[in-house]
């Protein structure tokens, strides 16, 4: 008899974002990461780009130690003529309640305890989540608070997957502030369009409660439903 195939997620990566090859073999990885260093730095120095390239190879080992799937980053230019950019981070940790809803809800009420988090349930065809926005102040020097630090937000979707007994976690990290809600909208837009391969049905989406918001929290959350 023939058991039947292991179901398969199917995620889309928002455009824009170049992949740092978590997927390849460590050669096929070297190029692709030398590949990216000279589309960002098309005119700039070997210096620049032996920098940058070294850069991304820490991002991706970073990323590994993570367990993550997937690692990618976008550098591009906004309207304004501003320089912005964001990584993002894909993983599947293991899920042990079989239950969609009792998942997210335990996600919800764990993830709530932390005061500097804004966290909000949400729903995408796939089922229940939870978002998780939060502020972060990156140290050049860990422990040395005299040292460069940097502002950062990001956000993290926790999504159960049960039928794969697989919780995905979804991370966006942005210095770039004023860019947060279209970043965000991209993370909800792969959020929405992953699919299964065992063929959930989709769940209805959350209606909107109707109040009137102003922060960059409401704002991506709307992205969500």
């Amino acid at each position: 008899m023939t058991s039947p195939a292991e179901p398969e997620l199917h995620l889309d990566i928002p455009g824009g974002f170049h992949s740092l090859g978590l997927d390849l073999t460590p050669e096929a990885q070297v190029e692709q990461l030398w590949s990216i260093a000279k589309e960002i730095w098309p005119t700039g120095s070997d210096f620049q780009r032996e920098v940058a390239f070294h850069s991304y190879r820490e991002m991706a080992d970073h990323a590994l130690a993570e367990n993550s799937f997937y690692a990618g980053f976008c550098l591009d230019e906004a309207p304004d003529g501003r320089l912005t950019t964001a990584s993002l981070l894909a993983r599947l940790d293991p899920l042990d309640e079989p239950d969609a809803e009792l998942s997210a809800r335990g996600l919800f009420e764990a993830l709530s305890v932390n005061e500097n988090n804004t966290v909000e349930h949400v729903r995408v065809p796939a089922g229940p989540g939870v978002l998780v926005l939060c502020g972060l102040q990156w140290q050049s020097e860990p422990g040395d608070e005299t040292a460069p630090s940097l502002p950062l937000a990001r956000a993290d979707v926790y999504l159960p997957l049960t039928r794969m007994g697989r919780l995905l976690v979804l991370s966006l990290t942005t210095p770039s502030l004023p860019d947060l809600p279209f970043y965000v909208s991209l993370l909800s837009k792969s959020a929405h369009d992953l699919t299964v391969s065992s063929g959930a049905e989709p769940s209805p989406a959350l209606d909107a409660d109707g109040e009137t918001r102003t922060t960059i929290a409401d704002e991506v959350r709307a992205d969500f439903g």
